[in-house]
């Protein structure tokens, strides 16, 4: 669980105390409940932690601080721009309101900054008179109906009997005789390692989703396929069917409902009812079970050749999973960019507005799926550093192959998503098209101009001669859909 009461007023007074006057030198917000400010005090900087995240919040003094994945957030610029270069003035704790404040001040300007501990939680950068600079949390934002400009006011006090009962706690805090922030240290030791633990865990979760959701699809396709793979004995039986029928066409009846039939087998002679359509001749009755013999050996051939790739596709999948399973918590962390992805998840997949398709070996291509969800593809979920496509002069969705920060896309990833990216244009169904592509920083939405509108410069261009193979197996392996806005 988070600080308790008793432990956030021991952090408090010992932040107020020994930290007053502390000059701010570097802010970071790699996460949107979680922001560290490094200060600095006679002989050392001390990295002050500020984490509103549920059962991990805390006010703490940490030795490291969580990486920034990918590009910074608004609100570390925002901190950046109005903290750096300011003394910290003081530290209060409302225990009723479950809020820490810190104080900052320059030779004329104040700011503060506010720690809502209790849930949404989040941070609130404010100016002097109380308006809201900036803030971060959605959750914050919605649940409290902040937004930059608004005057801030504390949340919702807790009830007495809660009250009373936080009070009861006691603190955990245990200071080792080195400290030279007996509790603020003490705290990070509480809760740092559970935080790493909990977010090494949710990286898993999120790396592991796409891999469960194949397994959940390619599972029930398998059940199908194997059951329309079985069905070589009912094929079968149509033929000697329609061989016997052929055999004793003087025997039919036209208008007859059934006739029975002697069949020669390697066991002997045997009876054979035969169910008739009294609409159809005797010799279109027995052209009618060849039929059926040909339509059901094609659906026989083609659901093994389905079964095996739908096999390689689960035994992919299980793999892949196995390996997150065997991740340890620095290699998962090292992943961090993927909670950003999943920070801004408010409701189901369906309800997300960008496709998600996978490449060999599984790499992610997300596409929009019109005006409003390309842009919110390629300014809202897409980083910097991604790779954006779109079918030169053609209208249609934009496509981003998400790369880690300085990665290089590969050949067939880059041709996999100039597939999609004319798949789902104007130029659908043309043998050949040209396909721009660009790092994401270099594309910009026109000023005024409809949803999806943009403006790109730097581009490279790839003239892509369709393979229907590619198309259909990037079709066949779609992953669902993509991470949602952060």
């Amino acid at each position: 669980m988070s600080l308790r009461p008793s432990e956030l007023e021991q952090v408090v007074a010992e932040v107020s105390a020994r930290l007053g006057g502390a000059v701010v030198q570097k802010a970071w917000c790699p996460l949107p409940r979680l922001a560290y400010l490094e200060l600095r005090v006679p002989g050392r900087s001390v990295l002050l932690c500020l984490c509103a995240e549920g059962e991990l919040a805390r006010l703490s003094v940490a030795p490291e601080r969580f990486p920034t994945p990918g590009e910074p957030a608004p609100f570390q610029r925002w901190l950046r721009q109005e903290l750096v270069g300011f003394k910290l003035a003081g530290a209060s704790w409302s225990e009723a309101e479950r809020v820490v404040t810190l104080d900052f001040q320059s030779e004329d300007t104040r700011r503060r900054l506010v720690l809502e501990l209790g849930t949404p939680g989040g941070l609130v950068l404010l100016a002097e008179s109380g308006r809201v600079l900036m803030l971060s949390g959605e959750g914050l934002a919605q649940r409290r109906s902040l937004h930059p400009g608004a005057q801030w006011g504390p949340p919702e006090p807790l009830s007495p009997e809660v009250l009373a009962r936080a009070r009861a706690a006691a603190s955990r805090l245990a200071p080792f005789p080195d400290d030279f922030f007996p509790y603020a240290e003490a705290a990070e030791r509480v809760l740092g390692p559970k935080d790493k633990a909990s977010r090494a865990e949710a990286i898993r979760r999120r790396l592991a989703l796409p891999y469960r959701a194949r397994l959940k699809r390619s599972g029930r396709t398998l059940e199908k396929v194997r059951a329309e793979a079985a069905r070589g004995p009912e094929a079968e039986r149509h033929r000697q069917l329609g061989e016997l029928l052929t055999q004793n066409l003087y025997r039919v009846k036209r208008g007859a409902t059934e006739v029975t039939l002697t069949a020669y087998t390697e066991s002997g002679m045997e009876e054979v009812k035969v169910a008739l359509d009294p609409k159809r001749t005797p010799k279109e009755e027995a052209d009618w079970h060849f039929h059926q013999y040909r339509r059901l050996l094609r659906g026989v051939e083609h659901a093994r050749q389905r079964e095996a790739e739908l096999a390689r596709e689960v035994a992919h999948a299980e793999a892949a999973l196995k390996q997150l399973e065997e991740l340890d918590e620095a290699s998962l962390l090292a992943q961090a960019e993927v909670l950003l992805l999943a920070a801004g998840e408010v409701g189901p997949p369906e309800a997300r507005p960008v496709k998600e398709d996978e490449g060999p070996g599984g790499p992610r291509i997300w596409e929009g799926k019109g005006g409003e969800d390309n842009d919110t593809l390629t300014f809202k979920v897409a980083r910097p550093y991604h790779l954006w496509l779109h079918a030169r002069g053609q209208p249609g969705s934009h496509v981003v192959v998400p790369l880690e920060k300085g990665g290089e896309v590969s050949q067939e990833v880059l041709l996999d998503a100039a597939h999609l990216a004319l798949h789902h244009s104007g130029a659908k169904g043309e043998p050949r098209g040209e396909v721009s592509w660009v790092p994401v920083k270099f594309v910009k939405k026109v000023k005024g101009g409809a949803p999806g509108r943009v403006l790109y410069t730097r581009e490279k261009t790839l003239v892509v001669r369709m393979e229907s193979e590619r198309l259909e197996r990037l079709l066949k392996t779609r992953g669902g859909e993509a991470p949602p806005v952060p």
